[in-house]
C-alpha cells in the first residue's frame, strides 16, 4: 500500500524567494511537491536544494533536460550539465499563474544523488496583441551531490515579486 502524506504547506506573498526547510527526512525516499506561482510580470520559477547544514546548494552541480511544449510554436528542448539551479520549474505572467508537480527522489540518501521529475503548465502572454496561451514542460534532473538534502529553495529569474504556495508530501511505501 502507498500513501501520500502532507508534510508541509508554505506560502509567500509578494516575495522573490522562498525556502521550505526540514521537510526531507529519512522517513521517506520519495517526495511530491506541488507548487503554484502567480506574478503580474513575466518570471520563471527555479528550485535549488538545501542540505542538512541549512546551506542552499548554489554550485554548478545541477543537471537537467526539459521538453518545452507550446501550442503557438514548435517544441524545443533545454538542457544543462552544470547549472546552479533546476531551471523553469514553473512561472507566471500577467497574473495568469503557473502550477507544477515535482517529484524528488532520495534527497537524504548520502549514497545516491538526488533526482527530480517535474511537469508544469503556465499562462503565457504572446505579446503584440497576439493573445494569451499556455505552455508547459517536462523536466528530469539530477543534483550531483551526495550530501543529505533537507529542503528546497524557490527563486525567480527576475526581481519581481510573486505569490507562491508549496505543498510537500512524503510517499510512504508500506509492505
Amino acid at each position: 500500500m502507498s500513501n501520500l502524506r502532507l508534510l508541509n504547506e508554505t506560502s509567500g506573498s509578494s516575495v522573490t524567494t522562498m525556502s521550505v526547510t526540514d521537510v526531507f527526512t529519512s522517513d521517506f525516499d520519495i517526495y511530491k511537491i506541488t507548487l503554484y506561482s502567480e506574478s503580474s510580470s513575466e518570471q520563471e520559477t527555479h528550485i535549488r536544494l538545501i542540505n542538512s547544514d541549512g546551506s542552499t546548494i548554489t554550485a554548478s552541480d545541477y543537471q537537467y533536460v526539459q521538453l518545452f511544449l507550446r501550442s503557438y510554436a514548435a517544441y524545443s528542448t533545454v538542457q544543462s550539465t552544470g547549472d546552479s539551479i533546476f531551471r523553469l520549474i514553473t512561472g507566471s505572467e500577467d497574473d495568469y499563474g503557473g502550477y507544477a508537480v515535482v517529484w524528488v527522489f532520495n534527497p537524504t540518501n548520502t549514497s545516491s544523488y538526488t533526482y527530480i521529475l517535474s511537469q508544469m503548465s503556465r499562462g503565457y502572454d504572446l505579446g503584440n496583441d497576439n493573445g494569451f496561451d499556455y505552455n508547459s514542460n517536462k523536466n528530469i534532473g539530477v543534483l550531483e551531490n551526495t550530501n543529505s538534502m533537507t529542503g528546497f529553495h524557490i527563486l525567480n529569474n527576475n526581481t519581481v515579486s510573486a505569490d507562491y504556495t508549496a505543498r510537500t508530501y512524503g510517499l510512504r511505501v508500506d509492505s
